[in-house]
């Protein structure tokens, strides 16, 4: 089984859910860890954000280092999933940290890029950096990518695109579609609607954000059986076990 993760922005993520999936990987048999995108915010390198009163975190101005030292994610990850195969793939989030360095005024980056402070190849974790392309194959049939659509149905939007089955997050909204054989899956986010960083987007736009993420089984032809997973009030259940909240 493989556990797919998406629009988490760590530090400023969903800690009830965050902590709930850490204990369903412990009561399920899980075999793999895609992180797909959008895992870390570094929202100190936003460019919306540029000019304005920095936002505090533990107290201190939010900077990248700082936002880095906020985030335990990898290492309670590391204490659920010791021979789990790993992979992380670059969101537009990340991509920020690579758009930052290209600027003039890169003098910003205090820290390594995401994959070198966290140490993740050392940690195991196969790491692709170019998010509107790269994507990991589950089994033989599913791409697992960031996605770049918006809009009311993004699923049936990238599917029409894509022409091939395909989970993805992105627009923080959920939802399945199917055409044939083929069906996409936007599991939703995994962030603290209620942090300031999201102040971007108005109630009328949040009310449309989807807690979730995903599980995916491969059987041994190859094929994929997918369980998207969505929550409410900080709580999911899975095989009428109750987490998170």
């Amino acid at each position: 089984m493989e556990l797919v993760i998406g629009c988490l922005h760590s530090p400023f993520h969903n800690k009830p859910i965050w902590h709930g999936i850490l204990n369903l990987i412990k009561d399920l048999p899980i075999k793999g860890v895609t992180l797909i995108g959008d895992i870390l915010d570094l929202n100190s390198l936003s460019f919306h954000d540029r000019g304005k009163i920095p936002l505090l975190i533990n107290g201190l101005p939010l900077q990248l280092l700082t936002e880095y030292k906020s985030t335990d994610i990898f290492d309670e990850l590391d204490t659920v999933t010791r021979g789990v195969k790993k992979r992380f793939l670059y969101g537009n989030h990340e991509d920020r940290y690579l758009r930052t360095a290209q600027h003039p005024d890169s003098f910003k980056i205090i820290a390594e890029s995401p994959e070198e402070y966290f140490r993740l190849r050392e940690r195991g974790y196969e790491v692709k950096t170019q998010w509107k392309e790269d994507y990991f194959l589950l089994g033989d049939h599913l791409q697992a990518f960031h996605g770049e659509l918006l809009g009311v149905n993004p699923a049936k939007r990238q599917l029409d695109k894509l022409k091939h089955s395909c989970i993805f997050a992105h627009s923080h909204r959920a939802g399945t579609h199917h055409d044939g054989a083929m069906v996409a899956y936007n599991i939703g986010w995994l962030g603290d609607r209620y942090s300031p960083v999201f102040n971007y987007a108005g109630r009328l736009t949040k009310r449309n954000w989807v807690d979730g993420f995903g599980l995916v089984t491969i059987d041994d032809n190859g094929d994929f059986y997918a369980n998207p997973i969505t929550c409410h009030n900080n709580t999911f259940y899975y095989a009428g076990v109750k987490y998170g909240g």
